[in-house]
């Protein structure tokens, strides 16, 4: 084999990965035939529809306060294809190319540390994650990764040599990324601080005078601009929340108790997530890099800046919004996955330099292995909550597995788990280092295919089993008419999964549907919605003598409306009706006396 062929074989590698990884993901996320995580699928279809119609981006005519790229690309796809129920596969298609493309940026960064082929190992670990199941979900997940990604390989770059092009690039690729998921924009806090870092430990070997702090101007515009914006804001008095768009609920006092606890879970999720490896020898690779850093290696001190820092911002990031009720008391790793490729290059930095096992460094690791699992609840971890908490697929599982009498428990068996990995970390000889690695894809395999599973049996497929029609509303209306979404929910007459599942999901792939209602104490869906109250001669009315105007109404079986019953859908048989005014209840003279058949 010549040299050519030598320098060649990596490349070649990592193309075969985002190959491979794009195939098998693709096939995978068909076999997902609805949308299964209401109401967000819905939320980013209804975005697309509203871009392609015209109407510019917006959610059932209000604000949409989401990143716009990912609705944007939904749209092109949407555009190009004859209606919502055609795109709906190609949506999945795209997924599944943005998360087998992050393998490239992962590849680009782990270089700045270790030879070609342990860099293409960290592409395929990155891309083996068993959070690759939302390239089945319309959501922005797939493309956040490969857009936070190459912020991350941006950062380190302009930590290593901040010139004015470099720090340009970083602040574009953070935008791209904020565009794509709001949340995001903690990476521009994440580089604030690992520019901070980088010059204390870089400090020794390269003075710093004022001259060199002006080198920085392009990374202070946002903050500047940010600093005005809200001045601008206090100045005419309105609120700083607003700025959150969507996320304004999250202006509010924290409990930083309550933020610190869940900062702690989920680096316990991290670790477990990544089979405890990674976590347990991040002390060593952390200290050694530190040291190279303040002995002058420029690439050392930035990863080490890189890493610690955005893993801070990001977690903090996630365990504030856990601590509130908007978190409902569970793990979030779909929001912190992100930063799982920076644990999985150190992995790989620590299996290139040799296995190394300095004493404190290794006894610090394995200590903080030990005591994150036995802090975290070991409910926090099994839980059903889908792609939320990823690793949940496996520990759900082996807690079934020795449910009922005996020694056995899911939590037992959780530390034999991290005590068995641990030995490894300390034991495995360095001629097995790949061991180590096959252990970690072995642990992302079972959990994926359980994950995997799960996200494939779902109770959503049950809507329109049997062959019925997705797109039974947009069937039987003009395509310039309106369709209100109407529906009851309440503790006195609760509606059946089926029905809830069957909601949502006319709406998602129905595009002439850009309104919903619901009807006196019902829960609302999570989007912008109107409450409605039954009236005077049952007309439903959004505030006492404004009426619910509607030309046509999809709603339960058993809710009858005035008007004609134009068509039944799904499993649920929803009843489509045409209204063309006021939308009147005629079986009801107020809100307590709606029924429908799932509470009759």
């Amino acid at each position: 084999m010549n040299a050519g062929t030598r320098n060649r074989g990596p490349l070649l590698a990592l193309a075969g990965i985002v190959v491979l990884a794009f195939a098998v993901y693709a096939v995978l996320a068909s076999f997902v035939s609805v949308p299964r995580v209401h109401p967000d699928e819905v939320r980013y279809m209804i975005g697309a529809s509203s871009l392609v119609e015209g109407d510019g981006l917006s959610l059932r005519g209000d604000e949409y306060g989401f990143g716009p790229l990912h609705a944007a690309v939904l749209a092109l796809i949407l555009w190009l294809s004859p209606d919502l129920e055609g795109a709906y596969p190609w949506f999945k298609v795209v997924n599944a190319l943005f998360w087998a493309l992050t393998a490239i940026p992962v590849y680009l960064l782990a270089r700045r540390l270790v030879s070609a082929w342990w860099a293409v190992l960290a592409a395929g670990l990155a891309v083996a994650i068993p959070s690759s199941i939302s390239v089945a979900t319309v959501m922005t997940e797939s493309m956040s990764y490969l857009a936070a990604a190459w912020a991350l390989y941006a950062t380190m770059l302009a930590l290593e040599r901040p010139t004015m092009l470099r720090q340009l690039a970083l602040l574009a690729a953070i935008a791209v990324a904020f565009l794509t998921r709001s949340q995001l924009g903690i990476l521009y806090v994440g580089w604030l601080a690992a520019l901070g870092l980088h010059w204390w430990i870089s400090a020794p070997a390269r003075p710093r005078g004022r001259a060199d702090l002006m080198r920085f101007w392009p990374s202070f515009l946002p903050l500047a601009a940010a600093v005005v914006g809200l001045g601008a804001r206090l100045a005419t008095g309105s609120s700083p929340r607003d700025s959150l768009g969507a996320y304004w609920e999250l202006w509010r006092g924290y409990d930083l108790f309550g933020v610190a606890k869940w900062f702690v879970y989920h680096l316990a999720d991290i670790e477990l997530y990544l089979a405890v490896v990674p976590l347990a020898v991040a002390p060593i690779v952390l200290v050694r890099l530190v040291r190279s850093g303040r002995a002058g290696s420029i690439v050392d001190s930035a990863f080490a800046s890189l890493f610690l820092a955005a893993n801070a911002a990001g977690l903090l990031v996630v365990a504030a919004f856990t601590s509130t009720p908007w978190g409902y008391d569970r793990l979030h790793d779909r929001y912190a996955f992100y930063l799982l490729p920076l644990w999985l290059i150190g992995f790989v930095v620590w299996l290139a330099a040799g296995l190394p096992r300095p004493l404190v460094a290794t006894a610090t690791g394995v200590a903080l292995a030990l005591a994150l699992p036995a802090v975290l609840p070991f409910r926090q971890l099994a839980n059903e909550a889908g792609i939320d908490t990823v690793p949940g697929a496996l520990w759900v599982w082996v807690e079934s597995q020795v449910a009922g009498p005996g020694p056995l428990s899911g939590s037992r068996l959780l530390a034999v788990f991290v005590v068995a990995l641990l030995l490894a970390v300390v034991l495995v000889p360095r001629r097995a280092a790949l061991a180590l690695a096959g252990a970690m894809l072995m642990v992302f395999a079972v959990t994926s295919v359980l994950a995997w599973e799960r996200l494939i049996d779902a109770p959503e497929d049950r809507v329109f089993a049997g062959g019925l029609e997705r797109s039974w509303i947009d069937d039987e209306v003009d395509a310039g008419a309106r369709v209100t979404k109407l529906y009851v929910e309440t503790v006195a007459c609760p509606a059946s999964a089926t029905t809830r599942h069957a909601l949502f999901l006319s709406e998602a792939f129905n595009a002439t549907v850009d309104r919903a209602a619901y009807l006196g104490e019902s829960v609302p869906d999570g989007l912008p919605i109107e409450r409605v109250d039954v009236g005077a001669g049952g007309t439903l009315e959004t505030s006492p003598g404004n009426p619910l105007v509607a030309e046509y109404v999809y709603t339960q079986p058993g809710l009858d409306l005035d008007g004609d019953r134009v068509a039944t859908g799904t499993t649920a048989k929803l009843v489509l009706w045409r209204t063309d005014g006021p939308v009147r209840v005629t079986n009801a003279t107020s809100s307590n006396d709606v029924r429908t058949l799932d509470c009759a």
